[in-house]
This record gives C-alpha cells, sequence and structure tokens, in this order.
C-alpha cells in the first residue's frame, strides 16, 4: 500500500499512527520500541527511492500538483462518491466500468464479527480486533456519497477518490475475516480448506465477466498528447491533466501541444569553424 501511490503512502502513515496511538503503552517496553525503530528505518529504506524524490519536487521546485485545488476540488471528492448499492452489487448491464462491491464472503463474515465479540476473543488481541474492525468499517462507509464530511472536507479532498479507501478497508476486513474464521471453526480440517477454497474461486470467477475489456485502445505513441480543449483542467498531457507539469509549463499547455519535435537552444549556442 505504500508504493501504489503517493496518497496511499500519506493515507497508510495515517492508520499507522492510529495504530501506534492505540497501543501508545507498549512503548514503554524497550524491546518493542526498538523494533518499532528498526521497522521504521528499514520501511525508509526500502521506500527511499519513492518519497526521497517526491520530497525534492516538493521543497525544491514549483509542480501544479502542490497547488491548491489542483488535484482535486470539493465537488470532485462528492462527485466520486459511490452508491450503497454499489457497494453490494455491480450493475453488469449499466454503464459501470469498476467492480467496488465488497463480496457477500467478507459481508457475511463482518455480521459473524457480533457472534465472535460475544463469544470472546482472547485479550491480547481484542484490541487490534476491535481498532481494525472499527477502521475496515469507516473506510468503507466514507467511500459513500452521503459521508457527510463536514470540517475535514478540505483535508480529505487531497485523496481525489473516495472509493480509494476501499483499498484500507479489504485490508483491514480481510484480517477481520480471517480471525472470525478461525474461532468460529474449531475443527478446521482440509474438507473445510477444499470448501472454502472452492466457494472462493467460484466466487473471482463470477467477477471476471464483470470487468468491461476494451480491446481498441490506442498505443501511446499514437495518443495526441498536449491536446488542449477550452477548459483548462480538461487538457490531456501525457497520462495526467497537467497536475505533474511545472506551474509554467502548466500555465502554457499551448505551446506544448504546438511545439515541434526538435531541440530548442535557448543561449549558450557556440560558432562553428565557419563563424556560424
Amino acid at each position: 500500500m505504500i508504493l501504489t501511490h503517493i496518497l496511499m503512502t500519506l493515507l497508510t502513515a495515517i492508520m499507522a499512527g492510529t495504530y501506534i496511538c492505540v497501543n501508545i503503552v507498549k512503548l514503554k517496553d524497550k524491546e518493542i520500541l526498538q523494533q518499532l525503530g528498526i521497522s521504521v528505518l528499514c520501511v525508509l529504506g526500502i521506500s527511499a527511492f519513492f518519497w526521497m524524490p517526491m520530497l525534492e519536487t516538493y521543497f525544491f521546485a514549483d509542480y501544479a500538483v502542490y497547488q491548491e485545488n489542483s488535484m482535486a476540488t470539493t465537488e470532485s471528492l462528492y462527485e466520486s462518491g459511490l452508491d450503497i448499492k454499489t457497494l453490494l452489487y455491480t450493475d453488469t448491464k449499466g454503464n459501470a466500468t469498476h467492480v467496488f462491491e465488497i463480496g457477500i464472503p467478507i459481508l457475511i463474515m463482518c455480521i459473524l464479527s457480533v457472534f465472535v465479540i460475544k463469544k470472546g476473543i482472547d485479550k491480547k488481541y481484542k484490541k487490534e480486533y476491535i481498532l481494525f474492525l472499527i477502521l475496515g468499517i469507516l473506510s468503507t462507509v466514507i467511500t459513500i456519497k452521503q459521508f457527510p464530511w463536514g470540517i475535514f472536507e478540505d483535508i480529505f479532498q487531497i485523496i481525489q477518490f473516495k472509493w480509494r479507501m476501499l483499498l484500507f478497508s479489504n485490508f483491514f476486513l480481510a484480517i477481520i475475516c480471517a480471525v472470525n474464521m478461525n474461532i468460529l471453526i474449531k475443527n478446521f480440517n482440509y474438507r473445510d480448506i477444499i470448501a472454502i477454497s472452492t466457494i472462493c474461486i467460484l466466487y473471482v470467477g463470477l467477477l471476471m465477466p464483470m470487468l468491461q475489456v476494451n480491446s481498441e485502445i490506442q498505443d501511446i505513441d499514437k495518443y495526441n498528447i498536449g491536446e488542449v480543449t477550452e477548459n483548462k483542467r480538461d487538457t490531456i498531457v501525457g497520462m495526467g491533466k497537467g497536475e505533474y507539469l511545472p506551474i509554467k509549463s502548466n500555465d502554457n499547455r499551448e505551446y506544448i501541444r504546438s511545439r515541434e519535435d526538435t531541440v530548442y537552444v535557448i543561449k549558450g549556442m557556440r560558432k562553428d569553424s565557419r563563424g556560424k
């Protein structure tokens, strides 16, 4: 999740920070604190190729992506919200291009959390279990159109699309479902594994036809890079809409569209032996 997207890096850090805050008392243990420090250094080291250039562009360059309302606005954030039925059902006969539904197996296993909590869960893991359940449900609810952002709407518009929170929803709820299955099925054997695996394979097979495949996508070298429309925000530059360009280039995208495929020497041009 850290390397999927810059925004996911930020959100993952927030989630990890929340987990640490809930378990802040455990940091009194020097061994745990030491392991946490080593883990943080390992994560930073492995992902340095990702976050160091990002910080470099943020502090030492003026890119449009870092300007207010460049990546998204409050209005576009609300427009990206999902209908509740979209989380439960994918209309394959309509114009659906993505599958956002949570899935029947996950829904059933999450409902069983009520019985798991009543039946009892090891106190050692109860706090993490409840935290993951809350974060999983909250990450799901945030994606719907009706979710009231209130005073946080300006802060969270950075995520661009509400449905991005489903990544965390899947992560947290997958752990909850695994714990529920382990507690509810005491005499777990190979037959259970085969039965559950078969159900999962069949379910994935049913989802495959829901994904639309377009075989007429043009090669990138045939794409009209720099196509300019009347609306500045709709100008296509490569794979984005200009947000990853320096500010000056973003403000003059007509130049990008009309620029010839040649080298322009602005200054420092030397004369040849003939004085030309």
